[in-house]
């Protein structure tokens, strides 16, 4: 069963979350997590299923929107992905195909048959300094959220691994492992700031990974409709409010607090120096035997 953990530190910051087996999970699990981690274990899975898995604000709806453009051979907006960790899997399981699936845990809390082989899986990745600004940015626009604090303070808890879905760095070491040991062949690792340099070749390899195929036309509009530009520009315009309903009535300004910048470097604007020199300090002490490496701006 989960345990109910609230952090507070002498300066008012605080972090609300449930932890089962070691691992700390948004208070918005359904029920005690263990039961819903087990029916998750269970869940039958579709051929055409496809699921995109992310630490919190690592390019999660940009991926989605790509494949789910590359899954149905429209270019339209989706709102949100149907999150595993949120929703009752009844719910998931009359979903109509082609399901696109996202998730902020990792590949052993996948379905068993996703582990198996069956389905296509996206795993994106991001800088750990932009990914923080964003997180922090995106906290303070949701209604009773999870975190509350300053920026010192979410850094703080950051840093020490203390936010939802644990640290940022455990997160990416797990990836990493899934990569040296699983012998699937359904998996694609994409990385954030190589989506943003080159997104048309990204965009034809996703297809190819889907198994699906379009003339270059569609892939160019593709891309096009999921550059940050683009997105920024007009996905509130075409998303529907039901579309959306489930994070508009989280969100303080009632509409999707997702598409923010999608800048590499934003960071800047929110680690002082000091913070900046903190955080390297830990990069290199942590990343010391990672086999990643991240664009920073």
């Amino acid at each position: 069963m989960c345990e109910f953990v609230e952090e507070f530190d002498e300066e008012g910051t605080s972090l609300k979350t449930k932890k089962y087996e070691g691992k700390l999970y948004t208070t918005i699990i359904p029920g005690n997590v263990k039961d819903h981690l087990e029916r998750i274990e269970q869940m039958e899975v579709r051929d055409d299923d496809t699921f995109v898995l992310s630490y919190p604000k690592s390019g999660t709806h940009w991926v989605f929107t790509i494949a789910s453009m590359l899954r149905t051979g429209k270019s339209t907006y989706k709102g949100s992905p149907d999150f595993l960790d949120f929703n009752d899997v009844d719910v998931l399981d009359k979903l109509p195909s082609p399901r696109i699936f996202a998730s902020h845990m990792t590949f052993d809390r996948l379905p068993r048959q996703v582990r198996e082989g069956k389905g296509k899986v996206f795993v994106v990745s991001r800088n750990p300094k932009d990914v923080a600004a964003s997180l922090y940015v995106f906290f303070m626009k949701l209604e009773n959220a999870d975190f509350s604090g300053s920026w010192e303070g979410f850094l703080r808890f950051y840093m020490q691994g203390k936010m939802l879905y644990g640290s940022w760095f455990e997160t990416l070491f797990d990836w990493e492992r899934t990569k040296d040991t699983y012998k699937g062949d359904n998996i694609m690792y994409l990385v954030y700031e190589k989506m943003k340099k080159d997104l048309s070749s990204h965009v034809d390899k996703m297809a190819s990974f889907l198994g699906v195929t379009y003339d270059k036309p569609f892939l160019d509009e593709v891309t096009d409709r999921c550059t940050f530009k683009t997105m920024i520009k007009t996905v509130m315009e075409e998303i529907k409010p039901q579309d959306q309903d489930f994070i508009h009535k989280m969100s303080k300004e009632k509409k999707l607090p997702i598409y923010r910048k999608g800048e590499v470097g934003d960071w800047k604007n929110h680690f002082t120096v000091a913070q900046n020199e903190a955080f390297d300090r830990l990069y290199e002490e942590q990343m010391r035997d990672s086999k990643c490496k991240f664009r920073f701006e």
